[in-house]
């Protein structure tokens, strides 16, 4: 289901807006009517691997997350995205237009979505708008580079208490499957952890 923003989504939208980076929401006023409003269903994707994608989106409600399929066809989550927030930006999720991930919701969610173009044209004209528009995209760099790290450097342990931490519901609304393939490691082993873990707080 799609819609124009009704004033109640498109103060939540500034209200996030501003929560990112604070006093940039009034320069957003002017994309809230290039804005539409989507509602998803469990397992219903909002955007494919290797289709064309040219939007930007904000999570209101709900839970997404972003996947790649492997060389043998296996997914592999890449990101978790847990309501308020942005999507990773079109920019840092894309190769000549076309995505690199899949997005799919974990739960019944809500998002806002416009065009890529809008903010960039927005982002030349506003400060604000850049500012935001920057402090965006160095928050996603600096999730992968911690991931990046977390997989190279920390114990598979570690890694499921640093998600614990990032996502204190994420256990209770995800697979084990899903939640493995996010932490590079196995079904099997991720069982094991969380027996473990288990155990060590009794």
């Amino acid at each position: 289901m799609i819609n124009i923003l009704d004033e109640f989504t498109a103060a939540a939208v500034l209200q996030l807006i501003d929560a990112i980076e604070p006093g940039c929401g009034h320069s957003f006023k002017a994309l809230i009517p290039m804005m539409s409003h989507h509602e998803v269903c469990q397992n219903e994707l909002v955007f494919q691997m290797a289709q064309e994608n040219k939007y930007e989106y904000i999570l209101l409600n709900g839970l997404l997350r972003s996947f790649i399929l492997d060389v043998k066809g296996n997914e592999v989550t890449v990101a978790f995205h847990s309501a308020p927030c942005v999507i990773t930006p079109c920019i840092a999720r894309s190769d000549s237009s076309r995505s690199l991930v899949t997005c799919e919701a974990i739960q019944g969610s809500r998002l806002v979505r416009f065009a890529e173009s809008e903010l960039v044209n927005l982002m030349l004209k506003d400060e604000n708008a850049r500012r935001w528009g920057n402090r965006v995209l160095q928050s996603e760099l600096v999730r992968r580079a911690r991931r990046e790290w977390s997989l190279a450097a920390e114990s598979g342990a570690q890694r499921l208490a640093r998600i614990r931490q990032e996502h204190p519901d994420i256990e209770s609304a995800v697979t084990a499957k899903i939640i493995a393939t996010y932490l590079g490691i196995t079904p099997v082993t991720l069982s094991r952890l969380r027996a473990s873990s288990h155990t060590a707080h009794c």
